[in-house]
């Protein structure tokens, strides 16, 4: 994959701007961006999104089942040998954490959490497997010590919200000795669109956005590391029974807490959601990238570097 240094995407507009040849760009806009969402009213932080039980099943544990097969793809596009040592960066309820550990991978997750944290210890019992070492905490906090690496392979996927994505990348790398594989966003998902849209008007200020793949990729390079892309549909768009099936999913996330700031949605709704056979269908199709590379030169796979998943 190749981008022009001086690539915009629509996030960079807003944000302070540095020199294209600075060698460090892409990780400062990075965390100039992240930044930014600390300094948007309300919007609060990961930890405290990640420590409240109902708004995570509302947005997130309850679209599980739904995901299942493309996380089963995950895992085959990885193809982690029986018995690796595996290190799982923001595990979540332990969509691969758990499978791995049933083959016999000798898992650490890492996971802030205490949800998450409960509903994988949850799915540890009821697999009845104690192969998961579980570190309760930030990637950026975990030392080396308590990782007691090196691992042969290293995930983080839809787990990279850390403010300086360098240091977090690097780190990744210093405790690998085989394959890093790196999971996120290539287009914003429908969510960042409806909270560009109605953070404003609920609580002020701008939804700066998130970073996506390509920021990432663009980071790497920084870094000396020239990874592998893959590019799928992560998500399709989001279909809704009805308009107040919506409402009531982003009430939630936008931290609603009184009935004109409902109402506000359900205007913005009733406006952007379109009737297709299928439903009420919000936005369009979210891509994802699938990044990877071998940390010891000369190991590393034939193949292009860059691949278009078929649908």
């Amino acid at each position: 994959m190749t981008l022009s240094p001086g690539f915009e995407s629509p996030h960079t507009a807003a944000l302070p701007q540095r020199s294209p040849a600075d060698p460090f760009f892409w990780r400062e806009q990075w965390r100039q961006l992240k930044l930014a969402h600390c300094a948007v009213p309300g919007y609060g932080n990961a930890k405290e999104f990640w420590a409240d039980k109902k708004r995570i099943q509302s947005v997130y544990i309850k679209d599980h089942a739904k995901r299942k097969k493309s996380d089963t793809a995950h895992l085959d596009a990885m193809r982690i040998p029986d018995g690796s040592r595996v290190l799982d960066i923001g595990a979540g309820p332990g969509i691969y954490a758990v499978p791995l550990a049933a083959r016999g991978c000798r898992v650490t997750a890492v996971e802030p959490s205490p949800v998450m944290r409960e509903v994988l210890e949850e799915n540890m019992r009821e697999r009845g497997m104690c192969g998961i070492t579980i570190i309760p905490k930030r990637w950026e906090d975990v030392t080396q010590k308590e990782l007691d690496g090196p691992f042969d392979v290293v995930i983080a996927s839809y787990s990279l919200t850390m403010m300086d994505m360098g240091e977090a990348l690097l780190k990744m790398q210093a405790c690998c000795t085989g394959t890093v594989h790196l999971f996120w966003f290539m287009t914003s998902p429908a969510w960042v669109q409806v909270n560009r849209d109605l953070w404003p008007l609920l609580h002020g200020g701008d939804f700066p956005g998130e970073p996506t793949a390509d920021w990432l990729w663009q980071i790497l390079c920084e870094t000396g590391i020239y990874a592998n892309v893959e590019i799928e549909t992560k998500f399709a768009a989001p279909v809704y029974a009805t308009v107040d099936d919506a409402v009531r999913e982003f009430s939630q996330r936008l931290n609603c807490t009184t009935d004109a700031q409902k109402e506000i949605v359900r205007n913005y709704f009733q406006s952007v959601l379109r009737q297709e056979e299928r439903g009420l269908v919000l936005g369009s199709k979210t891509l994802g990238a699938h990044i990877w590379w071998n940390t010891c030169p000369g190991n590393e796979e034939p193949g292009d570097t860059v691949s278009l998943k078929k649908e």
